[in-house]
């Protein structure tokens, strides 16, 4: 990896001057879950096994991977709560989720520790008819498959076909190392739409799906990406279904409780409120600087998505390849609204709730009732273009629009919520966007190694280092897992 010179050391590839024998001590480990809260506070240094940066699913993940295994932790956060990219908000009387909320069956590692952890799902409300306005046609139907015109249907078929054709031969985990990954990297998908469809409605639904998986425009995402994306998850199919696909169940009270669940576990090891300003190594191990102290630990894994990471201080810096990747890897923009309302009243004109339009700003958006039937409930985004058009706006300004684009399709009724709220994540200081980071044409074959590459000392987990599920929850814990066992064998 390009940056500098480097050693070779256990297999692994360390900056020059940095010897890492396992058996350099650091003294006598001290856990910080042994701490009481104001102790952990008073103090200015103490010395871990592992210091874990960030407490959202990756980095609770490994914590606690690698203290079953009986080595010493501490997971710090720089926000004020645990759960990156998810969180808990309130609407109407009922906890909802302001981040990631979905499950799918095929993401295995979050459904086995929702049952761990004892919390139960329930399936998306999914009966009735959607709704759909594209190019012009507007239609009802029913089923997973989008409905477009007589004449646009054959050639979309076609091109979901040639897109699950070209993923299934992606490498999820190393896409650079497609036999067409140059090829295909040099693509953005719009461009790849360009020289595929002919017909407007097909172009412009692949815009929007893509849209609304990456919270990016089709023009911003590189094609080898958004194969390796589909391939992670099973097919393309997975990303964009409800039953059987990404979107298929919820969880009762939220996905964000099992983040919360797992820190209560691991007690004052979590310490909020603690952005870590640099990362030093040397020859026995790293010192991690944040304003609440400093900690000092064998090994350190940085779980934060690498635009974020890039902000801190790290010495001896990072590689060429690495600092590159970060500079190229921007998270989407995203703004998710729910909208409560007395009843769910679209349930009365035998729709499902789910609307996919070109001519609203807002959107998609799905039915989010709660199972206790005491209200209705709406849950959708801005995504892409629109969030960036819309973070700055006043949120009396984004209601307005929100209401406006529901009505258009569920009818007056639809002006008249009992609460409105919003997350707008392109603008949280401390995560600039969601759901996951996109890499644009080029990227990933030039710096994509970069991305779970060990640097030192340093280990990088978090969803987009995962090589199943990207982007998602469960992609965030199968990275965790990973960070957990491949320094299992190094303490």
């Amino acid at each position: 990896m390009a940056g500098g010179p480097h050693d070779e050391h256990d297999g692994k590839r360390e900056p020059r001057g940095i010897s890492l024998s396992r058996r350099g001590a650091l003294g006598a480990a001290v856990g910080l879950s042994a701490l009481g809260a104001q102790d952990a506070a008073a103090r200015t240094t103490s010395s871990v096994d592992v210091v874990v940066v960030g407490a959202g699913f990756a980095g609770l993940t490994t914590a606690r991977r690698l203290r079953a295994s009986g080595h010493a932790v501490v997971v710090l956060e720089a926000d004020e709560r645990v759960g990156g990219r998810t969180k808990q908000g309130r609407i109407a009387g009922e906890v909802v989720d302001l981040g990631g909320q979905w499950v799918g069956p095929t993401q295995t590692r979050l459904l086995a520790l929702a049952k761990e952890l004892g919390v139960a799902t329930y399936p998306q409300y999914d009966a009735g008819r959607n709704m759909i306005d594209i190019a012009g046609y507007r239609a009802v139907y029913k089923g997973e498959t989008p409905q477009l015109t007589a004449e646009a249907m054959p050639e979309f078929a076609e091109v979901i076909g040639k897109i699950e054709a070209m993923a299934a031969k992606i490498p999820a985990a190393q896409p650079w190392q497609a036999a067409d990954a140059e090829q295909l990297d040099a693509h953005t998908v719009e461009s790849w739409l360009g020289l595929n469809t002919k017909h407007p409605a097909v172009r412009t639904m692949i815009r929007l799906m893509t849209r609304a998986v990456f919270s990016a425009e089709a023009g911003q995402v590189s094609l080898l990406y958004f194969l390796a994306y589909a391939a992670a998850a099973g097919s393309f199919n997975a990303l964009i279904s409800t039953r059987g696909g990404a979107q298929d169940a919820l969880f009762e009270g939220g996905v964000w409780q099992l983040a919360q669940k797992m820190a209560a576990e691991l007690g004052s090891a979590v310490v909020l409120e603690a952005p870590v300003q640099s990362i030093a190594q040397d020859g026995t191990g790293v010192t991690v600087t944040t304003p609440k102290g400093e900690w000092r630990a064998r090994y350190i894994v940085v779980t934060a998505p690498p635009a974020i990471a890039s902000r801190i201080q790290y010495a001896p810096p990072l590689p060429a390849q690495r600092d590159g990747l970060t500079q190229r890897m921007p998270l989407g923009c995203v703004i998710k609204v729910h909208i409560a309302y007395s009843r769910p009243f679209w349930r009365d004109q035998g729709l499902s709730g789910l609307v996919l339009s070109d001519r609203t700003e807002f959107g998609p958006w799905f039915d989010h009732s709660p199972t206790s039937g005491k209200t209705g409930s709406l849950v959708g985004f801005f995504d892409g273009a629109p969030a960036q058009r819309w973070a700055d706006r006043t949120v009396e300004a984004r209601r307005a629009q929100v209401l406006k684009d529901i009505a258009l399709y569920l009818g007056d009724a639809a002006l008249t919520p009992v609460e409105y709220l919003e997350e707008v994540w392109t603008r949280s200081p401390l995560n600039r966007g969601g759901y996951v980071s996109v890499p644009g044409p080029g990227v990933l074959t030039a710096f994509g190694p970069a991305l779970r590459e060990p640097f030192g000392r340093i280990r990088w987990a978090g969803t987009e280092t995962a090589e199943a599920w990207v982007g998602y929850i469960d992609g965030a814990i199968r990275s965790g897992e990973r960070a957990a066992l491949d320094l299992a064998g190094q303490l």
